[in-house]
């Protein structure tokens, strides 16, 4: 059985692991490092004892997640899908990347939720959710766009500026 490319394999698993964090800490991403390092502290930290910077990096894909990472989110969270998906990798079961119009057209719908939450101003909770949806979504064009960049110039992704 022939497996998928290593960065193919790399970017299943970071999207996993990155969807986990999304999924049950939305648009609270400094909690998500927190809850991670006062989990292997074993006590609360303070502000400075806490990586923000290097989770934020882990999270925009310019650090690999660590196990420790994963184990910890699985505690905390009680979520085992990414232990399954350790099973599919090996199994050469990783899904197709999902089609760049797709991706948009669920960002956009994304967007369009929570910047219709915010004019209502309803529940506050509601909009930073539907806020961290989008955000979501369009993070995920941007590391499918990077994945496809590195998988056709060697690995590396060329830094553009703005």
């Amino acid at each position: 059985m022939r497996l998928p490319s290593m960065a193919n394999q790399r970017t299943y698993l970071h999207t996993l692991i990155r969807g986990l964090v999304v999924r049950h800490f939305p648009g609270k991403q400094n909690c998500a490092a927190r809850e991670i390092a006062e989990f292997w502290a074993g006590h609360a930290l303070e502000d400075s004892e806490v990586d923000f910077g290097g989770f934020s990096r882990k999270m925009n894909g310019s650090r690999a997640f660590d196990v420790y990472d994963l184990f910890a989110l699985i505690q905390i969270t009680g979520d085992k899908r990414p232990i399954a998906a350790f099973g599919d990798v090996q199994e050469g079961n990783v899904p197709p990347s999902i089609p760049m119009p797709v991706l948009a057209a669920r960002a956009a719908k994304e967007s369009g939720e929570a910047v219709s939450a915010a004019i209502e101003g309803g529940d506050l909770g509601e909009i930073a959710m539907e806020a961290g949806e989008a955000e979501a979504a369009h993070r995920e064009i941007r590391e499918n766009a990077e994945a496809a960049i590195r998988a056709s110039s060697g690995g590396v992704t060329p830094i553009r500026k703005a």
